[in-house]
């Protein structure tokens, strides 16, 4: 871990740099050596480097907890994707296995080439004529684009459209079709089951982790946004799932295999992921798609 302020290394996490004293702060997942600075965002990579994939949420404000009460997040939480159905016979880990199985195939990585590198992100098939939806964050520093199937094909794209504000971008690659995924109709519920897939590309992780519907109608606050994204986000959907760079877009999707959420921030309170609702998206799709 580095001190943001002085630069200094250690291995134990802790609350307070041990060789200046200062408050640690939540910052972006960063392959390159270099610690931000204060008031500058950190969004710079190494060009041979994965980028970032999911911004990093420094308050969470849990509308359930009642007024004031808020988390605190430290650090993006990095962890291995879960087997769906591996430690549970459940008739719903059961189906939401054979939803993974039938819809990863189809998840594409999102890459996006810049003058200091290249961001990672997941996307998935909206239509039959090679759009796909993904983060804002994730595109918003590039100046090429590139998808990337699940065999390895790349193809040239470009970005349709941004929604900032709801940090969402919609990609098209000309000459590849993937089968779109079904949007849900309901709202997610508290309790569901979901499942969070990912491009294995994108992550180096196993692509799919199991998770649950913990917190609706959440707000969060990113400590270091990009210039031009904003810093509070409202409405999101909280899960209990270990999330980690290159998952930021992909779709959370329910037992029946209908799409409830796009994947957006990550936070560490002990482990946390937050989803932009389908409901919320919706708007955005039907102008852009016409």
């Amino acid at each position: 871990m580095n001190c943001w302020s002085c630069g200094s290394e250690w291995e134990t996490p802790a609350g307070r740099c041990p060789a200046c004293g200062a408050t640690l702060r939540a910052l972006p997942w960063r392959r390159d050596a270099a610690p931000a600075v204060p008031g500058t965002p950190a969004r710079s990579r190494g060009g041979a480097l994965r980028g970032l994939a999911l911004l990093v949420v420094a308050a969470v404000v849990a509308t359930g907890l009642g007024a004031g009460a808020a988390a605190l997040v430290h650090r993006l939480a990095i962890g291995r994707g879960v087997p769906v159905g591996a430690a549970g016979g459940t008739a719903t880990s059961r189906a939401l296995a054979r939803v993974a199985s039938a819809d990863l195939p189809g998840i594409v990585t999102i890459m996006a080439l810049g003058r200091s590198g290249e961001e990672l992100g997941t996307g998935w098939a909206v239509d039959r004529n090679g759009d796909f939806l993904t983060n804002d964050h994730v595109v918003r520093a590039g100046i090429s684009f590139r998808v990337v199937t699940s065999g390895d094909q790349q193809f040239v794209a470009y970005v349709v459209r941004v929604d900032v504000r709801r940090d969402l971008a919609l990609v098209h690659a000309a000459g590849l079709v993937e089968p779109p995924l079904a949007i849900a109709r309901g709202a997610a519920r508290l309790g569901q089951p979901v499942v969070v897939l990912a491009a294995r590309g994108a992550t180096n992780r196993p692509p799919v982790t199991d998770a649950r519907v913990v917190g609706l109608d959440q707000a969060a606050t990113v400590t270091n946004p990009a210039p031009t994204g904003p810093r509070n986000y409202a409405g999101l959907i909280r899960l209990d799932a270990h999330i980690f760079p290159g998952n930021s877009g992909g779709p959370v999707l329910s037992a029946r295999g209908r799409v409830v959420g796009i994947l957006t921030l990550a936070a560490q309170n002990g482990v946390g992921a937050f989803a932009i609702p389908i409901s919320a998206a919706e708007p955005d799709l039907r102008s852009w798609l016409g």
